[in-house]
């Protein structure tokens, strides 16, 4: 990861451009997650031509080994990786009484899957000279504080705007990365990724909603508990001889 950086660093100075992408992932009540990444690409417009692009959103277009695409007017090219809970997060739910508490736990942020899929999209497109590379990109690990401190020091001087957000099944109560907070609308929340790894720590997001299974359970049985009562307050007693 600190070498990759290191090298967007010095396209940066030499281009004078920014680096722009953004992580948008959603996650629903089973844990299973689909995400987003796009990535602004004028950064690389030396190495990138605009025939480039235009292939690559044609194999965007027609292949069914890419799922993808490609805003050629606007350099961007957007990819999706699907996820389940275990390696890059947990999810969890308790169901507790009125509301069911769902916690996602990022501990590593997929770098690696993106960048294999960008390194495919790119050998299929023949957008550039690149002829396909090890494949040994590293996730970036949360929990790594002396290489996230570094990378974190190193998009800041790239001035780089990455986002991370995530979408949640329900509205969230809680989210943050350590002393930083994610700015919270609903059901989604945005965190800045280059303060999350200078703060080095995994982002946990709570969302919380109303556990219905077991109010409409208990609902059920007080009416019932109701009316027994009610009936047997109706009975007529029995006469006496």
């Amino acid at each position: 990861m600190r070498r990759e950086i290191i090298a967007l660093l010095l396209i940066s100075l030499m281009a004078g451009a920014t680096l722009d992408q953004s992580y948008v992932q959603t996650v629903s009540r089973n844990g299973a997650s689909g995400m987003e990444k796009t990535i602004e690409v004028t950064l690389f417009s030396n190495q990138l031509s605009l025939e480039g692009l235009t292939r690559m959103a044609e194999v965007c277009r027609t292949s069914k080994s890419f799922d993808c695409s490609v805003d050629v007017e606007n350099k961007l090219v957007t990819m999706t990786e699907e996820f389940s809970s275990g390696g890059y997060y947990t999810f969890t739910s308790d169901y507790g009484l009125p509301s069911i508490t769902h916690t996602l736990t990022i501990s590593k942020v997929p770098t690696d899957r993106f960048s294999t899929s960008l390194e495919k999209l790119l050998v299929a497109a023949n957008a550039t000279n690149y002829t396909g590379g090890s494949g040994t990109g590293k996730a970036i690990d949360l929990s790594d504080k002396v290489a996230n401190t570094e990378s974190a020091g190193i998009l800041k001087m790239l001035k780089a705007n990455i986002t991370y957000t995530l979408i949640m099944p329900a509205q969230i109560s809680e989210a943050k990365a350590g002393s930083v907070n994610g700015a919270v609308s609903g059901t989604s929340a945005t965190f800045d990724l280059v303060s999350v790894l200078a703060e080095s720590e995994p982002i946990v997001v709570k969302a919380q909603e109303l556990n219905y299974g077991y109010i409409i359970a208990i609902t059920g049985v007080v009416v019932l508990a109701a009316l027994a009562l009610s009936f047997l307050g109706t009975r007529p007693g029995k006469r006496r001889k």
